[in-house]
């Protein structure tokens, strides 16, 4: 495969190294993530100027960074907010306050604090590590974010602020009790798009976690004062806002968490193309897999929509980097662009950044060596043409004799492959003609049976 042919000229257009992560800018719609959660109704119980819809995630295990996002909008006439709450889970993860206890305390920001202390006997379904609430403060300037850690304790603090146009943020005002300061990036677009809302990049060494954990997550609108709405994700609230003391171990409606998001998703650190003889050759590699079933190749053409051209399975689960690499031998000049689809074993999939190769004609006329050879029963033959022409290309015995006429075609400039099937021929020697313009060679291969 890696034999050179002087006659066959290929050109690369680009490669991609897939190692992009999300912008933080309040805009969700980032092909890296992945949703855990969505509105399960069309709730509005605080009127439906605040709303929350879907959470997504990224885990990017290259740099060790968390990125998660809400897709809602805030109430600029209120203080009235977008609550968070975050488990960390999987083995020797941080532990936070069980299901089923209170979550509230005195001392911490917005409804965390139930009103002053009145308010505080709010549950949960499942642990919670983290709780975070953002509010615009009866404004449309800012977004403000104040942050509980309940692991070892209880610890609050206002982290800071950031507009709500998607510029981003650190956590200027943070203080080492929940994060420590400028570790974490956020900004909310409250321009209340179908991909507009919360969006976070989060330290793993900041939560805790690994990239052999995983996540559940929480999301809701709630008053300052701790009344809580009927608005959740994920959640099927149907007897009106649940208000104070909101009890969601208990309710009807739930799961009231996302199932467990792996922060081990299949990562996929690069994805290239590159030329390679008569071949294109695609490699990627992976940081880390789970529940990978594999990769289909599929490629587009100038007249063609994405087609599937084959598989590579994966590795299931893994933590530690793999290598992948398929060859597509079916090419001729022309423009072609490659993606993965990479399927879970549950039969869910995601699409990879494109690659793309121009590959151009042959400098010059050219009949290659059959191959395998000898054979049995079937060979491939592969021909050059640096312009479009009338091809013939026929098979002759050892006495001369026509066997089988295998091209007799006008072609396009290109790199053509043609195979030959011997099933019903005797062991023995025989020849290639093929004609091509003022093009003529003649080439001997070997069936051995």
């Amino acid at each position: 495969m890696k034999k050179l042919f002087t006659s066959f000229s290929i050109v690369l257009l680009f490669s991609i190294a897939m190692i992009a992560q999300p912008v933080v800018d309040g805009d969700l719609s980032d092909a890296q993530y992945t949703t855990i959660a969505t509105k399960a109704n069309s709730n509005s119980g605080f009127g439906t100027a605040i709303d929350v819809s879907k959470i997504v995630y990224y885990a990017d295990n290259a740099n060790s960074m968390l990125y998660l996002g809400v897709v809602g909008k805030l109430d600029v006439t209120s203080d009235n907010a977008i609550g968070i709450w975050l488990n960390i889970s999987g083995a020797s993860s941080p532990t936070g306050v069980a299901a089923g206890n209170s979550l509230g305390f005195t001392g911490a920001g917005n409804y965390m604090d139930g009103d002053n202390g009145s308010n505080l006997d709010f549950k949960a379904d499942f642990e919670v590590d983290y709780m975070f609430a953002f509010n615009p403060g009866f404004g449309s300037s800012n977004v403000y974010w104040d942050a509980s850690k309940l692991i070892g304790g209880n610890t609050a603090e206002y982290q800071g602020y950031c507009n709500q146009t998607g510029t981003a943020a650190t956590d200027t005002m943070a203080a080492g009790g929940v994060f420590s300061k400028n570790s974490v990036t956020f900004a909310f677009n409250n321009g209340g798009g179908a991909n507009q809302g919360l969006e976070m990049k989060i330290p793993f060494s900041e939560i805790g976690a690994t990239s052999s954990m995983g996540i559940q997550v929480f999301a809701f609108v709630v008053s300052s004062t701790g009344y809580f709405s009927d608005v959740t994700v994920p959640g099927d609230v149907t007897t009106g806002n649940p208000g104070f003391s909101a009890d969601f171990s208990t309710m009807s409606g739930g799961l009231f968490h996302s199932d467990p998001a792996s922060a081990l998703p299949v990562e996929l650190t690069s994805f290239t193309a590159s030329t390679n003889a008569k071949a294109v050759l695609l490699k990627w590699n992976t940081a880390t897999e789970l529940n990978n079933f594999g990769f289909s190749i599929e490629r587009k053409t100038a007249n063609t929509n994405f087609v599937k051209i084959g598989f590579v399975h994966g590795s299931g689960n893994s933590s530690t980097p793999k290598e992948y690499s398929f060859a597509d031998n079916t090419v001729s000049a022309g423009k072609y662009s490659y993606r993965l689809k990479q399927i879970d074993n549950d039969g869910s999939y995601k699409y990879s950044k494109i690659v793309e190769v121009n590959i151009g004609s042959p400098a010059a006329f050219a009949l290659d060596q059959n191959y395998p050879n000898p054979f049995n029963p079937n060979t491939t033959i592969s021909y050059a043409l640096p312009t479009s022409s009338n091809v013939k290309l026929i098979i002759y015995n050892s006495l001369g004799q026509e066997v089988q006429i295998l091209v007799n075609e006008f072609e396009d400039a290109g790199i053509h492959k043609v195979n030959f099937n011997a099933l019903n021929l005797t062991s023995g020697m025989y020849f290639y003609k093929i004609e091509a313009g003022s093009f003529s060679q003649v080439k001997k291969m070997i069936l051995l049976k």
